[in-house]
């Protein structure tokens, strides 16, 4: 695979990159708390963002397929790489949980060996004013990149330690076909979302719409970033800095003015694809905004291109994994939207892998997830052929 590196001409703003504290003067920027987990998991998935952007616009090889069937690529590893190995040097007596483990890497040398190319690729800063080294935290050898992915791939459950969930590739299937995928962590305590951090390198960052074959293919994207309690913001991502802040906030939901419009994922077998579609039916919501990435729709949420989604999954014992919704669910929330289960329960991370407490999702705008929420639950638990009257 030709994978180009970042150019070392550039080091001199991703010095002053690195330097930048995320916080500013103002009641409409964030806080100081959290801010050193902030900064930092702006680094850690700008770098990862920038990796998987280079390596899915020279994509020469297929995909891989995991034990589960499931399908992961070079980059997926080679993102998690980084993730870890940024937020682990900093914040060394955190948990973390991520996607992928090493078991494929171990088994196949020649594999392993064309991630750790990758991984050698990035250009690493060190800036020793102070503790902005990050970037030089990278692994040294195969065996350590090893580790380092195993670091989150093999954790199952963090109890009630700091735990910062991982999605090196939210969406590999788009990832491979050039369409939208998303890189995200979130931090967590006490089973909350605290911090909240999403890349979406094809997402453009004037976007007020999105589309999976609509792509950023002369930039890369924008990151979209909250702290629980201190609003949502978006950031342009440029090859080797982040630009300015922009605060991200939804209108209140106007029900006589405002048409509903889900985002959906039309291909997923894991959702009850006909209950989706009956709901959107009876609401005249159609068409949707098809996305695959959890993340990306999360994204789609935050800046306004959709105002609900629902996810009934075929299997009524079915859990989603933590990591497809840590970050995105809370920007969401930040940008001033609701997110529920299925029974108005917020969304417990305390548990390890999976969201283990709740059942199902609803997300909206606040008023409109009311109604919304009543009508899904109904919809979920009664029998398809039966009528159904749309709330008022």
């Amino acid at each position: 695979m030709a994978t180009k590196p970042i150019n070392n001409n550039n080091q001199e703003k991703s010095q002053k990159q690195e330097k930048e504290v995320t916080t500013m003067t103002g009641s409409a920027t964030p806080s100081p708390d959290y801010d050193k987990e902030l900064r930092i998991a702006s680094l850690a998935v700008h770098r990862a963002s920038i990796l998987t952007k280079i390596v899915q616009r020279d994509l020469d090889t297929g995909p891989l397929c995991k034990p589960d069937g499931s399908s992961v690529t070079v980059a997926d590893f080679a993102a998690q790489v980084i993730l870890v190995s940024v937020l682990r040097h900093h914040f060394p007596d955190d948990v973390f949980v991520g996607e992928e483990s090493a078991s494929v890497l171990r088994g196949d040398p020649l594999l392993a060996r064309r991630v750790w190319d990758l991984v050698s690729t990035m250009t690493w800063v060190e800036n020793d004013d102070n503790d902005d080294r990050a970037l030089v935290a990278g692994p040294q050898s195969i065996g350590e990149m090893l580790s380092a992915i195993d670091a989150a791939g093999g954790v199952d459950g963090a109890g009630g330690r700091r735990t910062w969930f991982l999605d090196p590739v939210d969406g590999t299937a788009t990832f491979i076909r050039g369409q939208q995928y998303a890189v995200s962590v979130a931090l967590v305590e006490d089973g909350e979302q605290k911090v909240g951090v999403v890349g979406c390198p094809n997402l453009a960052f004037k976007s007020t719409s999105v589309h999976e074959e609509v792509v950023d293919r002369d930039g890369y994207g924008m990151m979209l970033f909250a702290v629980r309690g201190q609003g949502a913001y978006k950031r342009r991502m440029s090859l080797s800095s982040l630009g300015p802040l922009q605060r991200i906030f939804l209108s209140p939901w106007q029900r006589m003015g405002e048409r509903i419009t889900f985002t959906e994922s039309s291909t997923s077998g894991i959702i009850h694809q006909e209950k989706h579609k009956f709901i959107r039916d009876i609401l005249f919501a159609n068409p949707v905004v098809d996305l695959y990435s959890m993340q990306v729709k999360y994204a789609a949420l935050a800046i306004g291109a959709c105002n609900a989604m629902i996810r009934l999954p075929k299997d009524k014992d079915h859990r989603f994994p933590a990591w497809d919704h840590a970050g995105g669910m809370l920007i969401f929330e930040e940008s001033g939207g609701k997110v529920t289960d299925l029974y108005g329960r917020p969304f417990n991370y305390a548990l390890g892998r999976s969201l283990a407490d709740n059942e199902g999702l609803v997300a909206a705008k606040p008023v409109l997830h009311i109604d919304l929420l009543r009508y899904t639950r109904y919809v979920y638990g009664r029998n398809k052929s039966k009528r159904c009257i749309k709330p008022t």
